[in-house]
C-alpha cells in the first residue's frame, strides 16, 4: 500500500502530464481528438483514485484540497461515461488542475 506522500507525489506527476497534454489546447481540439479525451479522462481517473486513498487525517488537515470533488470527477468519468460532458471535463483539466497542483505541493511539503 502506498503512503500518503507517495500518493501526493503521484498526483503531482499526473497533473504535470495533464498540463503537458492540455497545453495550448482548445475545447474544439479536445472534442475532436478521441486520443486527447482518453488521455485527459484517464489522468482524472488516476487523480480520483489517489485522492480516495489519502488518509482521513491528511484530508482533514488540508480541507482546501477538494478531495471529494476529485473523487466525484473520477466517479462521473468511470461510471457515467456515456453521460459525461466533454466540455466540463476539458474545463476542469485546463482551469482547475494548475491550482490543484499548487495545493498538493503545499500538502507534500507539510506532511
Amino acid at each position: 500500500m502506498l503512503t500518503d506522500q507517495e500518493r501526493i507525489d503521484h498526483m503531482i506527476e499526473v497533473i504535470d502530464h495533464l498540463l503537458e497534454i492540455t497545453a495550448g489546447m482548445t475545447v474544439d481540439v479536445y472534442i475532436s481528438s478521441i486520443e486527447k479525451q482518453y488521455a485527459v479522462k484517464y489522468a482524472l481517473i488516476m487523480l480520483g483514485e489517489d485522492a480516495a486513498s489519502i488518509s482521513d487525517a491528511v484530508k482533514n488537515q488540508f480541507p482546501n484540497v477538494p478531495w471529494r470533488s476529485i473523487r466525484g470527477m473520477r466517479n462521473m468519468i468511470a461510471h457515467d461515461y456515456i453521460k459525461t460532458d466533454d466540455e466540463i471535463v476539458f474545463q476542469t483539466a485546463v482551469t482547475d488542475i494548475a491550482p490543484l497542483r499548487e495545493r498538493l505541493i503545499a500538502v507534500k511539503n507539510a506532511i
